[in-house]
């Protein structure tokens, strides 16, 4: 049971992303920020991105850190909001499937051990950076609006952090 919850239980987490130290990240021998958009970088469902993901990209970048997008999103959209930032994309990474965590290492050389998965859910987020071998982030969405599908699991996110709030 105790690996069970290690599985979903995120080595950080903030109230939002410009609380994450990406220097200090840096320093600590990481090497790759991996992203979620929806409601980690964007609003659940933008297509078009805003001056906080800029901000966010300019600190990783700043940090000395290689930046990817992981997604569940939608091709099309994920692809227009990437390219808007100038970040590469992997999208339809069916998290918590390792598979988009893999590809985005394959693809920069580095291994899974360097890098740092940031997202706003722990059933595919973060289980997915343990599965992958990643250090896990978990922000407080940014905002509330989200699918139907979404806000169930939010609930068993809560019970499974023992509190009310998310982060």
């Amino acid at each position: 049971m105790k690996r069970l919850k290690k599985l979903f239980t995120p080595d950080y987490a903030f109230s939002d992303l410009m609380q994450v130290n990406f220097h200090t990240l840096a320093d600590q021998g990481y090497k790759l920020i991996l992203l979620d958009i929806d409601n980690t970088l964007a609003s659940h469902g933008a297509s078009v991105a805003d001056d906080y993901a800029r901000q966010v990209i300019l600190r990783v970048q700043e940090a000395g850190l290689a930046c990817r997008i992981i997604t569940n999103a939608r091709w099309q959209r994920a692809r227009q909001y990437a390219a808007d930032l100038g970040v590469p994309l992997h999208a339809r990474a069916n998290k918590p499937s390792t598979r988009g965590i893999r590809k985005a290492c394959l693809s920069t050389g580095i291994a899974p051990e360097q890098c740092v998965m940031i997202g706003d859910q722990l059933l595919t987020d973060v289980f997915a950076a343990r599965r992958a071998g990643c250090l896990a982030i978990l922000v407080r969405p940014r905002t509330t609006k989200e699918p139907q599908t979404i806000r169930i699991r939010r609930k068993w996110e809560k019970k499974f952090l023992g509190r009310k709030d998310h982060p």
